[in-house]
């Protein structure tokens, strides 16, 4: 194969999916997905945003996948096709979210030995250390490597429901900076 040969093939364009875990109708999580969205986007990554709202969410009781519904299997096959994944999380009680965390005990294992970006939004400047639960969840339990730096967000770096406060916005870029090096 000569060099022609391997400058003439087409590079294979990484897929991400965003996963959006609140449930919240004015979710913040939401407008920060979306700010990555667009970002994804003018690199031209392939995006796919996996928003819970949208799901008929089931509780996770230990049956297999194949009894779960339509939808959590739908996303299950969506999660197992993705090179790569940005989780946004709110955070409450200083934790994961309880649907955000049921829906990765159900799903994650579609997510086997990737590599995830992450997202909190909280209601406080203090809330970013809750990222370590979901890191560790992830970590353990199906090897997902999440990436540097993690995105906190919270009330006062909105103005009028958009993101404003200049240093997410970097944070954001150097995450996915990070995020397509790995995928």
């Amino acid at each position: 194969m000569g060099f022609n040969d391997i400058e003439s093939k087409e590079e294979s364009i990484p897929h991400v999916v965003l996963i959006q875990g609140s449930l919240s109708p004015t979710s913040k999580t939401a407008i920060v997905l979306e700010k990555i969205k667009e970002q994804l986007l003018d690199r031209n990554v392939k995006v796919t945003i996996l928003d819970l709202r949208d799901l008929n969410m089931e509780f996770c009781d230990g049956r297999p996948l194949r009894d779960y519904n339509d939808d959590i299997k739908a996303a299950h096959r969506l999660l197992s096709q993705a090179d790569g994944y940005v989780i946004g999380m709110p955070v409450y009680m200083y934790s994961v979210s309880g649907p955000l965390k049921n829906f990765l005990d159900i799903v994650s294992g579609a997510m086997q030995d990737k590599f995830a970006g992450l997202v909190c939004m909280s209601g406080g400047v203090r809330s970013y250390l809750a990222a370590e639960d979901l890191i560790n969840i992830l970590s353990f339990e199906v090897n997902v490597t999440t990436v540097q730096p993690i995105v906190h967000a919270y009330g006062a770096d909105f103005q009028n429901d958009e993101l404003s406060n200049p240093k997410v916005l970097e944070k954001i870029d150097a995450m996915i900076e990070r995020l397509l090096k790995f995928l």
